[in-house]
C-alpha cells in the first residue's frame, strides 16, 4: 500500500510539473508612470499587461494571486523578465512596494486563453548622499527651485547599438507637480508636436524611444511664506549648531563665569 501511494504522489508530481511546463505567458504592453513630488521622491506604478495562451496558464496565474506577493516572485512564476524595477536601485533608494494583480479578463468563449494584468508601485525616496531620481538645484534665482530628471536611474534595456532605448509596445507616463513652470523635454512627448503649452505637466514618451540624449528640467517657485519661514528655519539651525559647537560652548561658559563673578562681586560690594 505504502509503495502504491508513493507512486500515486510521483504521478501528481509529474502531472503538475507538466501542466506548469506548458503554461505560457506573453507580455503584451506596460506603462510606467513616475509621479514626481515637490521634495525630488516619486512614486512609480508599473502595470504589465500580458496574454495568457492555455488552460494551464489560467489555472497557474489563478493560483499566483493567492500564493505570490513579491515581485521576484510573480517574475519567477510568470516566466516575464519584465518584471522588475525600471528603476536602478544602486542610484536611488526605493521603499514602500505594493503589488496589484488583477483577475483574468478579455477571455476566449472556451476560456482557454485570457489576458492578465499585474500592477505595482514603488515609492523612491528624495534625493540624498547623491542617490535619486530627481537632482534639485535650490535657489538658482529668488525662490526658483530648478528639478532634473536623472536619466542614468532609469533601468531601461540597451540597444545592440550601445543606446539606452525604451522598448516597443512601452508607454512612459511623467507626471510633474502641478505648478511646474519652465519644462523643457526631450525628445518631444507624444501629446505634443513642437511646444510644450503652459500648464502642461503630464507627458508621455512612447517606445521604441531612444533615449541617449534625453532630458526632462523644470522648476517650481516658491510662496514668499515659504521663503521667509525657510529663511528663518535657517537662522535658527545656523545659530543651534553654533551654540552646540566646540567654540560656542567656550564662549557661552565664558560669559556665563563672567556673568557669576560681576553677581557675587556686586553683592560682595553691597555688604559693604
Amino acid at each position: 500500500m505504502p509503495k502504491i501511494n508513493r507512486y500515486l504522489y510521483i504521478l501528481l508530481f509529474s502531472m503538475v510539473f507538466l501542466s506548469l511546463a506548458h503554461a505560457g505567458f506573453t507580455r503584451t504592453f506596460m506603462t510606467m508612470r513616475i509621479t514626481i513630488n515637490d521634495d525630488g521622491s516619486a512614486l512609480v506604478r508599473n502595470e504589465i499587461r500580458f496574454y495568457m495562451n492555455s488552460q494551464d496558464s489560467i489555472e497557474l496565474y489563478k493560483l499566483s494571486l493567492k500564493t505570490t506577493n513579491d515581485i521576484a516572485g510573480w517574475r519567477q512564476r510568470l516566466g516575464l523578465d519584465d518584471i522588475r524595477y525600471y528603476v536602478d536601485t544602486s542610484k536611488v533608494q526605493i521603499e514602500k512596494v505594493t503589488i496589484q494583480p488583477n483577475s483574468p479578463d478579455t477571455c476566449n468563449f472556451d476560456q482557454t486563453a485570457c489576458y492578465g494584468t499585474l500592477s505595482y508601485e514603488y515609492r523612491v525616496k528624495p534625493p540624498a548622499d547623491s542617490k535619486g531620481l530627481v537632482t534639485i538645484d535650490k535657489y538658482i534665482r529668488p525662490r526658483v527651485i530648478k528639478y532634473t530628471l536623472n536619466m542614468d536611474a532609469l533601468a531601461f534595456p540597451y540597444s545592440e547599438a550601445g543606446e539606452k532605448i525604451i522598448p516597443e509596445m512601452t508607454s512612459v507616463e511623467i507626471i510633474l507637480p502641478s505648478d511646474a513652470v519652465n519644462v523643457k523635454i526631450s525628445p518631444m512627448p507624444v501629446e505634443y508636436i513642437d511646444t510644450i503649452p503652459k500648464g502642461a505637466t503630464k507627458f508621455t514618451w512612447q517606445g521604441r524611444l531612444v533615449l541617449t540624449n534625453a532630458e526632462l528640467t523644470f522648476e517650481r517657485k516658491e510662496s514668499l511664506m515659504t521663503e521667509v519661514v525657510g529663511f528663518f528655519n535657517s537662522i535658527f539651525e545656523t545659530v543651534a549648531s553654533w551654540v552646540f559647537s566646540i567654540q560656542g560652548t567656550i564662549i557661552i561658559v565664558s560669559l556665563l563665569l563672567i556673568w557669576v563673578g560681576y553677581y557675587l562681586l556686586k553683592q560682595q560690594t553691597a555688604k559693604k
